[in-house]
């Protein structure tokens, strides 16, 4: 039996998968306004450059909220 799947679904697999690993491991995620406290920028600054730290949406629409991985903000 083969089953065939589109980008779409392969790439909701994928973040799911990744969501459950990190998860395992124990990362804790922070909402962006906690985020930018911890960095000392404003929301709005730390969304124009939110690709420079681990982030994820909090759902798979495009408006979800954006949550950081705290370890990744706190200097080391």
């Amino acid at each position: 039996m083969t089953i065939e799947l589109g980008q779409k679904t392969i790439n909701q697999l994928a973040d799911a998968l990744m969501q459950r690993l990190q998860e395992k491991q124990g990362a804790e995620y922070v909402r962006t306004s906690e985020a930018a406290k911890i960095l000392g920028v404003s929301e709005a600054y730390l969304r124009q450059i939110k690709d420079r730290y681990p982030h994820k949406k909090a759902s798979s629409n495009q408006q979800g909220a954006l949550l950081f991985r705290r370890d990744a903000l706190l200097p080391t």
